[in-house]
Formats: C-alpha cells, structure tokens, sequence
C-alpha cells in the first residue's frame, strides 16, 4: 500500500474489521508499478495482499478473500438477494472512489501543498523528501493513469450531489451505516471521508448521513485541500444541497401541521443524522 490512497484505507480497514493481524510493506506511488510486478503481483495495483504464498489484488478482491479466510463478522450478508444489493453497492462505491481521486489529483495540481499533506501522512523523512522532489512527476503519472482532466473533474463535481443523495438512500435502506458494516460500507466511507479534507466540499457533506457514516468508519483521514476550484464547477451540487435543505424544511412544516412531534419529524427528515 501507500499513505494517500483510499482504494488502500479501505483495505486497511476491512483488515481491522476482521481482526487480522498484518505488516504494512510500503510502496513509492509512481514507481510502485514496477514494485508490485517484482514482488509476483499480477498486475501493479493497490493495496495487495499476500497470505501464505497466495496474492490478492483490488478492494472488491480483498473484500471476498477475507470472508473466506475469516467467516467472522462477515462483509457480506448470507442472503442472495441482499447480498447482491451490497455487491452492487461496493461496485457503485470503486466508480465513487476514482471520481474522488480524479477530484484529489485535480485539486493538489492547483494546491501544492496538499499533496504533501495526504501523501506523506506515516512516512519517514527520506521518504517525504523524495515525494517533496518527485511531486510534479508522481501527479503527472497518476493523472494520466486515471485520466484527469478539467473536463473529468468538473464533471465529477457537478455530480457529487447526486452521488451523495445515493448514499444517504442507502442508509436509510439500511444497506449501509446497519449494526454490523459490510463491504459497501468500507469501500464508500473512506472517499467520502477524503472529500470532508476539501475546503470546497466539506460544506456540501456536513450534516447528510454520508457524513456520519464517514466518521464512523474512517474518522482519521489525514490531510487538508484548501479551497482551489472554480465556483462554477461547484454551482450544481450547491442549488442541490439547497434544494435538498428547503425540501427538508417544507416536509417539517407540514408533519408540524399533522400534529407529528418533534422527536419523530427529526427521525423521519434526517434519517442516521
């Protein structure tokens, strides 16, 4: 793994849920290509896994592997059709997940600075010295291998709403934030925690259910991106938050009118917050 990746804090923290003991081998992001073809790895994606001679690629790969190595606490439910609804779940949240890198290595090329304050979180000196020199390098090879553009990250932006609004659907389903977390959880908490790090979007998430469930799950999200894109970029997924906000407060006046107490108009508004 490296520091900075979420696909790699959700690995983490699925270890943890499952309670297996690991060591973490580090990689340089960039040239970890090269490190996880020679360490017998497939292909060089993040985070790996290796357990007694057997290598495990990819969140969703992962995900699987530890329900087999330890039934405990398992991620996935035993009923079909409700185990199908997290699968879909887990898949939608590998699409969130590379819509918030696109937005991480779109804000760092305009903020220096926050480069370094997500990457270099648990490294020693040498090492954020050598990512200091190869930033240029490092967000220009990332950009190019998940396709960032202006384009891609304004698209990603204007989006985020709606991508929220699938979340907090979610939990009040009951399909995530439930008593016992799933994969879903773990792969969709750790990005939405990475956006509560932007200045630009932490306002459009504070208070939703997604929210909650970020800090729940992955509380502890190192670093900090100031405010850096284009008020425009952000224009849809603000009216939506208002939209969403004053929808909110027009359902309240009329449970009010029905004679619904507080306690249960705020249960049935703010569902998990």
């Amino acid at each position: 793994m490296f520091p900075g990746s979420n696909s790699c804090l959700s690995a983490r923290l699925m270890l943890e849920h499952k309670g297996v003991d690991y060591r973490t081998v580090k990689v340089t992001p960039g040239v970890h290509a090269f490190t996880m073809l020679a360490r017998g790895f497939e292909t060089m994606g993040v985070p790996a896994l290796k357990v007694d001679g057997r290598r495990v690629q990819g969140t969703r790969a992962i995900s699987r592997f530890l329900d087999q190595l330890v039934p405990a606490r398992p991620l996935f439910p035993d009923d079909p059709g409700r185990r199908k609804q997290v699968e879909d779940a887990e898949r939608w949240g590998e699409e969130f997940q590379n819509a918030t890198r696109r937005v991480f290595y779109g804000g760092v090329k305009r903020d220096r600075k926050a480069f370094a304050s997500v990457m270099s979180a648990e490294r020693a000196l040498p090492m954020r010295v050598f990512l200091r020199v190869g930033r240029r390098l490092i967000v220009r090879l990332a950009s190019g291998s998940h396709r960032v553009s202006d384009d891609a990250v304004r698209e990603d932006l204007e989006l985020l709403g709606e991508r929220l609004d699938q979340i907090d659907r979610w939990i009040e389903q009951g399909l995530l934030s439930g008593a016992e977390l799933n994969a879903a959880d773990f792969q969709i908490a750790p990005n939405v925690s990475a956006l509560l790090r932007c200045d630009d979007l932490a306002p459009l998430i504070a208070g939703r259910p997604a929210c909650a469930l970020a800090r729940r799950v992955a509380p502890d999200y190192a670093g900090h991106l100031s405010r850096v894109f284009p008020d425009e970029w952000l224009a849809p997924s603000r009216s939506g938050a208002d939209s969403s906000r004053a929808g909110g407060g027009a359902l309240e006046s009329v449970l009010r009118a029905a004679g619904v107490e507080e306690a249960r108009i705020a249960t049935i508004v703010r569902p998990g917050g």
